[in-house]
């Protein structure tokens, strides 16, 4: 019941959540890397919303791309961590009571993983370079084919 009543306050987070990834979808794309700051504007919006809420997150976003400008050197400004820990991130980016979900959470670990085991071997059977161990609670994987990242994310 207590999950339900959370869930429930958390419509408006979630809400504001749905608007930011519409917008990086479909928006963001078209302007390309030009935000200044590393994560750019709008997943640092994504986070600072998925982290302290609507309204706050919201203000800190304004606030950060009020400093988004040409004027400044920007660097790496990334979203505080939240005090507590009430609160858990879907792969989606919904945000959901942590006790929410607990199998569903941990079959998509697992297929995440496996996902990511079937891709590396392909990239490293591929390039012909010897296959890595990994251990499987290893967050990072030994070898990556492409070290280049995109700065949207």
């Amino acid at each position: 019941m207590r999950d339900a009543v959370l869930f429930i306050g958390l419509v408006p987070r979630n809400l504001g959540v749905l608007l930011l990834r519409g917008y990086r979808a479909a928006i963001s794309p078209l302007y390309g890397d030009v935000c200044r700051y590393y994560p750019s504007c709008s997943a640092y919006g994504l986070g600072s919303v998925q982290q302290r809420g609507l309204l706050i997150g919201s203000a800190l976003t304004a606030w950060r791309i009020l400093r988004c400008n040409p004027w400044t050197a920007g660097g790496i400004d990334d979203v505080r961590p939240p005090a507590h820990d009430r609160y858990r991130t879907t792969t989606f980016g919904w945000v959901v009571p942590k006790g929410m979900f607990p199998k569903a959470e941990a079959d998509a670990a697992a297929a995440r993983f496996a996902h990511e085991q079937a891709h590396l071997a392909a990239a490293v059977d591929a390039s012909g370079i010897d296959s890595p161990t990994l251990h499987p609670l290893d967050a990072e994987p030994v070898l990556t084919v492409s070290p280049a990242l995109s700065r949207k994310d």
